[in-house]
């Protein structure tokens, strides 16, 4: 009988759009490899027969499709089934990674300013944004925790008052840049997820907004996170020619700050804290 991946034949796959294959190949990695890679480098539970043996599958359709595999993500995959196959041939693995370390004082020092120093940010200046700047607040975005690793998170950069006007806000926006995060559905559906683990849909946008907002304040910009409704979610999707199963869940607007905000503050910790620690 021939392999099925999340109810799709090798053929579907040959023709599936590269995004959804994309997203696939990632969660099967994950999924298959990676959550149980360490488990069984530690002795703590035994490698199933034909380990990683999907993603394989995957990465040879990749492959036939001649997709590129020289890009972060395609790498990763291809080391991570590079080590599936070394166990399944018996070859003893030594990953080149360590274990986490605590940061030294200095380290901890530059973290809980970025951490506790962070400001909410709503006037800038007229003064421009650099792309090399936008750029590293994207790719933080990026590098936020993503359920799965399906590799969801797309971004539209809105520059000009006519564009921010699309986005509802109770903010008026004067000067700087605005980016909405942006979910592509196409891969949650295909991965069934939307059934399954709908939340996780918010979760990715949240986290990719909060590592954008800590690398904001690390570059000396200020930078303000903000959610919006279906309703601009359909005029965006009007504007670029967008389809349905693209969806816009926050933005940001960020840029150089033209104000110094008092810091707000949360409820003390131990009121936070229900269940309370020994």
């Amino acid at each position: 009988m021939a392999v099925k991946i999340h109810g799709y034949a090798r053929n579907d796959l040959l023709v599936m759009d590269v995004d959804s294959l994309r997203a696939v190949l990632h969660e099967r990695t994950h999924h298959t490899i990676e959550v149980q890679l360490y488990r069984i480098l530690k002795g703590k539970m035994a490698k199933p027969k034909n380990f990683g043996s999907q993603a394989k599958l995957l990465l040879d359709v990749w492959r036939e499709r001649t997709l590129p595999t020289d890009t972060q993500d395609l790498q990763w995959c291809i080391k991570m089934i590079e080590i599936a196959e070394k166990l399944n041939a018996s070859i003893p693995v030594t990953l080149e990674t360590a274990l986490p370390e605590p940061f030294s004082n200095t380290e901890m020092k530059a973290v809980r300013k970025l951490l506790y120093g962070r400001r909410s940010i709503r006037q800038f200046t007229d003064r421009p944004v650099p792309d090399e700047m936008l750029r590293e607040i994207m790719h933080a975005g990026l590098m936020a925790p993503q359920g799965c690793n399906v590799a969801s998170t797309r971004f539209i950069v809105l520059r000009s008052p006519e564009e921010w006007r699309l986005v509802r806000s109770d903010i008026p926006i004067e000067n700087g840049v605005m980016i909405l995060i942006c979910q592509d559905l196409r891969v949650y559906k295909t991965l069934r997820f939307d059934q399954f683990v709908p939340q996780n849909i918010y979760y990715d946008a949240a986290a990719a907004a909060d590592h954008m907002c800590l690398m904001a304040h690390a570059l000396g910009l200020g930078a303000c996170w903000l959610t919006h409704g279906e309703k601009t979610q359909q005029r965006i999707r009007e504007l670029f020619g967008l389809p349905e199963t693209f969806i816009t869940r926050c933005h940001l607007i960020i840029g150089w700050p033209d104000e110094a905000p008092i810091k707000s503050q949360r409820m003390s910790l131990d009121d936070a804290v229900i269940k309370k620690t020994n």
